[in-house]
């Protein structure tokens, strides 16, 4: 009966993301019923060792996005508020960013050029983090996904992540948004966006907000 349970419960969080609804039509409080079985659901989940260091931080969430996905786009949109919420309150909760565009120049693991502007726009992302804009220009091309192309991307490279040589460093960046490719398979990512949660994977393109946040108390509670 447990598993029934635990099965119809991935029933019902697959469909609240699959359904496709408006943001504010599937903002729905968790009920303490549906958080019972969540906790029981994500329980089940496989814990993945997981290369990555936590600095500290209870909750480590690692996302495989590529910059050009709608998918990933509306996921950065919705998740914003939540975390957010946990900015101001020390090491709660980590994003960390990992780069798997859907482009062929820099992943080994697609066959098509889906994303033409992808793999640009990680590496520039790789570039400004040496500058402290690398945020800024993440937010700059999920906001201005449709204006994506290779030529884009430079000038919002130079006037956003304030990258004064784009290609004098394409190559070493290029090579670092490869590797984030090549361990994102290794670990299963097949799709963008993934996420894992310490170490468990959440079902792909992850879970409606309520439910992300959820699994984000479930955790930080675990850790106390």
């Amino acid at each position: 009966m447990r598993d029934r349970r635990v099965f119809a419960t991935f029933l019902m969080l697959a469909s609240v993301l699959l359904a496709g609804r408006p943001l504010a039509q599937s903002l729905q409080p968790v009920t303490a019923e549906q958080r019972t079985e969540l906790a029981r659901w994500w329980e089940q989940q496989p814990l993945l060792s997981m290369p990555f260091d936590n600095n500290g931080s209870k909750v480590l969430i690692v996302e495989f996005t590529d910059l050009q996905c709608p998918h990933c786009r509306q996921k950065y949109i919705e998740l914003k508020p939540t975390l957010d919420k946990y900015a101001g309150r020390g090491k709660e909760v980590t994003l960390l960013l990992k780069h798997w565009p859907i482009g062929t120049a820099c992943n080994g693991s697609v066959t098509v050029n889906m994303h033409p502007a992808a793999c640009d726009a990680a590496a520039a992302v790789v570039m400004a983090r040496r500058n402290g804009t690398a945020d800024s220009l993440i937010d700059w091309f999920f906001t201005h996904q449709e204006e994506m192309t290779p030529a884009t991307v430079r000038q919002a490279a130079l006037e956003v992540g304030k990258v004064t040589d784009f290609d004098a460093q394409l190559s070493r960046a290029i090579q670092e948004v490869k590797t984030d490719a090549a361990l994102g398979s290794a670990l299963g990512v097949n799709s963008t966006p993934s996420f894992f949660v310490n170490g468990r994977r959440l079902p792909g393109g992850g879970l409606a907000v309520q439910y992300f946040d959820a699994i984000l108390d479930l955790e930080l509670k675990s850790s106390k």
